[in-house]
């Protein structure tokens, strides 16, 4: 059996048979790209690999430990409106006591999207307008937090010429990884260029970041890092446990993502406070989830009621 007939069985296995990314040339470049984006979806083992290559500033010492993980995902089309295609990344991580489900990020592609969400830094996010001409062909894509906030957004073209499908971000501002999030104080925004390469296996994720500095009224870089995150299907692999917790809590994450993408359409920024009397506005919302033995969801007001008083209003 050929790659590709593994490949097209293996989406077939997941539900997804028309995200198919054999792409054939007589398509046109807007269903290459369909298919492409839904290609992303399946079930999936992950690498993630992540080190620092050279240091750009004077006294700093790159990191020698390269950072290295495996687990396994199960990413899911929620939402495929034709021009706009959401993805929501489901990590199952299995224990001593059993499997455990982390609902991760999410993806949200828009074909000739004409605002782009730019982080600032912090906690502030501020809308750039892309003409016609800039957006013409391209998808922008969105990536959510844990809690369907912003994380960060950036633009490109996929380009399948020579047998590949691929697509490349232009330089993107994002907030400090969660690998990193806890441990470093020496940086405070990662620049990079996002590349999404579909592969007979799955897909994979390049990177190429700089780890910023800014404050004081300066900025300079830190150093460069480059990531390396492989998605190899495997259709075999039990997500039971993450497709229950998909099926009980879906409806409220649609509730949470819709309520997100309102005021985020209705205002030019978006900033928000960490916690208010010590409690993240993650765990504020993971409070609301229904839970599966009274299967008691929150009522549609109590979302916007919870995360309004995290959101910082310019006065």
């Amino acid at each position: 059996m050929t790659p590709k007939s593994i490949l097209r069985n293996s989406l077939i296995a997941t539900g997804i048979a028309l995200a198919s990314p054999i792409i054939h040339a007589n398509e046109s470049n807007f269903k290459k790209d369909r298919a492409a984006i839904l290609a992303l979806a399946g079930k999936f083992e992950i690498t993630f690999n992540f080190h620092e290559t050279y240091s750009t500033a004077n006294g700093y010492e790159i990191k020698t430990k390269k950072y290295s993980e495996k687990a396994h995902e199960l990413v899911k089309v929620v939402e495929d409106t034709d021009t706009r295609i959401v993805l929501q990344h489901l990590l199952q991580v299995e224990g001593d006591e059993g499997s455990m489900v982390v609902k991760h990020w999410g993806q949200v592609w828009t074909f000739e999207d004409k605002e782009i969400l730019e982080y600032q830094g912090e906690t502030t996010w501020k809308k750039r307008q892309l003409n016609t001409d800039e957006a013409r062909g391209t998808w922008s894509q969105y990536v959510t937090q844990t809690d369907d906030s912003p994380r960060y957004e950036s633009y490109g073209k996929w380009d399948h010429s020579m047998g590949l499908s691929q697509w490349v971000s232009g330089q993107t501002n994002r907030p400090l990884p969660r690998r990193e999030y806890k441990t470093r104080k020496d940086y405070d925004i990662l620049v990079g260029i996002n590349t999404h390469i579909i592969t007979p296996q799955g897909w994979v994720h390049e990177q190429s970041n700089r780890k910023l500095v800014k404050r004081d009224n300066k900025r300079h870089y830190l150093c460069h890092e480059r990531g390396f995150n492989t998605y190899f299907r495997v259709p075999d692999h039990d997500f039971s446990v993450a497709e229950s917790y998909w099926k009980t809590h879906s409806k409220f994450w649609k509730s949470v993502r819709a309520h997100w993408m309102a005021l985020i359409n209705k205002s030019n920024d978006v900033k928000y406070t960490r916690r208010i009397n010590g409690k993240s506005m993650r765990k504020a919302l993971h409070m609301l989830m229904a839970d599966p033995e009274e299967k008691k969801a929150a009522a549609p007001e109590d979302i916007p009621k919870t995360l309004t008083p995290y959101l910082i209003k310019d006065r």
